[in-house]
């Protein structure tokens, strides 16, 4: 907390207040069966993906009280709605981004504080490039190629076909961000290609 603290004094000073929170952190760690993953993982994995955003919220929050005014964004992901068997840990702190988001919006909502999630699923970015470039030279084929067996193999449930862009869930963000979304609070946006099943 007291990192946090440092920064939020250091972006005090140099900018005023904090307006707009997007809290984008995390990290998938250990996979595979159910039986094979450490109790430890979950706990590091809590605090990583969970903990890290209720420390940084509480210490933005009273200057959005102040002003009236504040947007607070939570990155969750598809895996929060639709888990998947072998991310247990995963799934887990991702569902518990959601139900954050929704709690602090109904508590939140009296001071004009509008709290939403941002939920992805399979996204292109840089260490997914790399993963796919492993893979493509590993199997001797195109990069375009190894990344679509893996999303036939891995994430068939997406409707669109692809991964999704970095820009498309930037413009979830910003839209959550604007005055466009003044009256959105407590939702889950989901950026996924059609992936989640449910409605």
């Amino acid at each position: 907390m007291k990192d946090v603290d440092h920064l939020i004094r250091k972006i005090k000073d140099e900018v005023g207040d904090v307006d707009i929170l997007v809290n984008n952190v995390g990290g998938i760690g250990e996979t595979g069966d159910f039986e094979d993953i450490s109790e430890d993982i979950y706990l590091k994995l809590y605090d990583l993906n969970v903990v890290s955003m209720v420390r940084v919220t509480k210490a933005v929050l009273p200057g959005m009280k102040a002003k009236g005014w504040g947007r607070i964004i939570n990155m969750s992901s598809e895996n929060g709605l639709q888990p998947y068997p072998d991310m247990v840990p995963y799934n887990l702190t991702k569902a518990a981004v959601i139900n954050l988001s929704k709690a602090l919006s109904k508590s939140l909502g009296k001071c004009n504080i509008l709290v939403n999630t941002v939920s992805p699923a399979f996204i292109y970015t840089p260490l997914v490039d790399s993963m796919m470039q492993k893979q493509a030279e590993s199997k001797g084929i195109s990069k375009e190629d190894a990344e679509q067996k893996f999303l036939e193999k891995n994430r068939p449930d997406i409707v669109l076909g692809r991964s999704g862009k970095t820009d498309e869930v930037g413009a979830a963000v910003v839209f959550l961000a604007s005055e466009q979304a003044s009256f959105i609070t407590g939702t889950n946006l989901r950026v996924d290609g059609g992936s989640v099943a449910s409605v």
